[in-house]
């Protein structure tokens, strides 16, 4: 972790806060001005605290704000009593609520599992991605064969095996031929 930005009511927040993160060894941001920090660019950010209430709002309102504008982790520190309710106010955000008052242990803890859960929906998301393209490349080999056993009279072993070849013997991939097949015969019609 690198940056941290807090916002927070007062300095003295901050300074507590700043000093819980020390192991850390991040280049850490305070603000205490709502409209700063609401204007702040956090995307360079790997850590956003946000300390309940703020000035001006509670900071409900602030936090769904910057779940849009930053891929960071989002921690937010409210009061026991209502940790729960903020917790789901905001899940849609994937912030995560630490109940004050709190240790440095479970402050660091707290920020380190989010870090993992983090780490793990990205990862998630790149195999998401990943199996996207594949399922896409596969349904357009399947159009274009489609193509091939209309316009060819091919089976679908011989339109398989004839997309297979041409990638071979071309050094492109089967999708490369298929966009080709599919472009070749997305003019014809059905006579």
């Amino acid at each position: 972790m690198e940056r941290i930005f807090i916002n927070a009511k007062t300095e003295m927040i901050c300074e507590t806060l700043s000093a819980a993160l020390e192991e850390f060894h991040a280049e850490v941001t305070c603000c205490f001005d709502d409209e700063q920090a609401a204007a702040a660019d956090l995307s360079g950010y790997d850590l956003v605290i946000v300390s309940t209430p703020l000035r001006s709002e509670f900071g409900l309102n602030y936090v769904a704000d910057i779940h849009d504008r930053t891929d960071a982790v989002i921690l937010v520190l409210a009061k026991t009593e209502i940790a729960d309710d903020v917790q789901n106010r905001i899940k849609f955000t994937g912030a995560y609520v630490l109940p004050r008052p709190f240790t440095k242990q479970s402050l660091v803890q707290t920020i380190k599992m989010a870090q993992m859960a983090k780490e793990n929906m990205k990862k998630l998301e790149q195999e998401k991605s990943k199996l996207t393209k594949q399922l896409d490349d596969i349904k357009t080999i399947d159009r274009a064969k489609c193509c091939l056993i209309q316009y060819l009279n091919l089976t679908e072993n011989q339109a398989h095996r004839h997309i297979q070849k041409l990638a071979m013997d071309t050094r492109r991939s089967q999708r490369e031929i298929a966009d080709d097949i599919l472009r070749t015969y997305s003019g014809m019609t059905n006579v």
